[in-house]
């Protein structure tokens, strides 16, 4: 019987084309679709995005320091609502069935204000609501190992949730997931499991890396913002925004307090 490694080394070739394949993106946590979105989209996008950037991002933005590439200006149309773009829900169709929701969509780009890399890690451990859960990205310019493109550590997900939270360290590990770092043109965009470990290294040249960010689920998921197909399968809904809120006592809330007592942090007014 082959191995697990075996398995997803030998589906790692398949894991990119025009034609998505459910079963190679079980086994490697990803899939890179090429040239599936229209070029007169795709244009339509960047040339929205280059207005945006020029008029509200060049001269300095504000930079999310626990997370500097994560983008908090809203958004413009149609930047804000990409993720109806139909090609990611047929795709994503052969992974959830027919009855989808959004969970969250956003920017993160590697420009001068955050050209640092992005720390190994999984999404799943920062997401509320059920574990199943994938990433869509969609890349607005060229993104490679030089701008600060992503890495993936191909059949990472099966590991599930690791307990926590934070940068993974993968020689802890018995089991060595190989490392694939693609070349993205836009035009193309990943889909990617959300327990899937990925990383992205320093902007090196200059050029920016911009990516959109979207994360979609089954409609069952009482975390959903927006039905995006089918219909909902949950009757109610919670909010993720601020989910220290439904806490008396956890470990951020313990942590914050430790820095309050500390000086580190300044005391919550409430």
């Amino acid at each position: 019987m082959a191995s697990v490694i075996d398995r997803v080394n030998a589906a790692l070739p398949a894991a990119s084309g025009g034609t998505f394949d459910p079963h190679v993106f079980a086994e490697t946590g990803f899939f890179i679709m090429r040239g599936a979105i229209p070029p007169v989209v795709v244009q339509a996008w960047q040339a929205a995005w280059q207005a945006f950037y020029a008029e509200q991002l060049s001269q300095g933005r504000d930079v999310n320091r626990a997370n500097p590439v994560s983008l908090t200006e809203s958004l413009p149309e149609p930047l804000s609502t990409m993720y109806r773009e139909p090609v990611f829900l047929d795709t994503v169709r052969q992974i959830f069935g027919n009855d989808i929701a959004l969970y969250n969509h956003r920017f993160v780009i590697k420009d001068a204000f955050s050209p640092g890399k992005v720390f190994l890690h999984q999404d799943s451990c920062y997401h509320l609501g059920k574990l199943n859960k994938c990433s869509v990205f969609v890349p607005l310019s060229v993104a490679n190992e030089e701008n600060g493109g992503m890495s993936f550590y191909a059949g990472s997900h099966k590991m599930g949730y690791l307990g926590d939270a934070g940068e993974i360290n993968p020689d802890s590990f018995d089991i060595q997931w190989p490392k694939v770092t693609p070349e993205l043109q836009p035009g193309d965009f990943i889909v990617m499991n959300s327990s899937l470990w990925h990383e992205s290294g320093p902007n090196r040249n200059g050029e920016h890396r911009i990516l959109a960010d979207m994360i979609l689920q089954p409609a069952d998921d009482p975390t959903g913002k927006e039905l995006l197909s089918g219909s909902w399968q949950t009757d109610f809904f919670y909010s993720p925004v601020n989910c220290i809120r439904y806490f008396t006592s956890s470990r951020v809330l313990k942590i914050m307090k430790y820095e309050a007592e500390l000086g580190l942090r300044k005391p919550s007014p409430d």
